[in-house]
């Protein structure tokens, strides 16, 4: 079984971008689970705490993404580029220098928002980093008009972007 692990760059309740994450485990193909790590307890990343002894959810952080085969980013646009949750929880998972257990691994990105673009800026963003990181990108999805496409119970409700979702999973399985 391959098993991703899906972060947000969201804290925001009724986030379009978690939701998403939490309708991916009915959309993934046989083979594949995924699993949704909360990130709101994460510490703003400060080298200082990157020590023999991390805060326990850097740790927890840590050792998901080390478990897992893969992993699913997904970000709000803010300011033309991913938002600061997603820099933080990256920044955690890329450390220590070239041995964070998020480097080379397999990312889906994910981009959601309201407006017409689909958080095209930050999918371009976030794919820069994850290139710098190695990291292969199984795939991009922008979803523009979000509020339109998954309802407030986080079922994707428009069958272009589950099918563009289930598509971008089984990009895990064929690594």
């Amino acid at each position: 079984m391959t098993s991703v692990l899906a972060l947000s760059g969201s804290l925001r309740a009724q986030s379009f971008n978690t939701r998403m994450l939490h309708a991916l485990p009915s959309l993934a193909p046989d083979g594949l689970m995924v699993n949704v790590f909360n990130v709101a307890d994460l510490p703003l990343y400060n080298q200082d705490d990157d020590a023999d002894v991390l805060p326990d959810s850097a740790a927890r952080l840590r050792a998901a993404v080390a478990a897992a085969d893969g992993v699913v980013i997904a970000t709000p646009e803010y300011n033309h580029s991913f938002s600061a949750v997603a820099k933080n929880f990256i920044d955690w998972a890329s450390r220590p220098f070239a041995a964070g257990p998020l480097l080379k691994k397999p990312v889906m990105l994910i981009a959601a928002g309201p407006g017409p673009s689909g958080g095209a800026h930050a999918l371009e963003a976030t794919g820069t980093l994850m290139t710098l990181l190695g990291c292969p990108i199984v795939a991009s999805v922008g979803v523009a008009s979000a509020h339109e496409k998954i309802n407030d119970e986080g079922r994707i409700i428009d069958e272009n972007l589950a099918q563009d979702l289930r598509a971008g999973l089984a990009g895990f399985l064929k690594k």
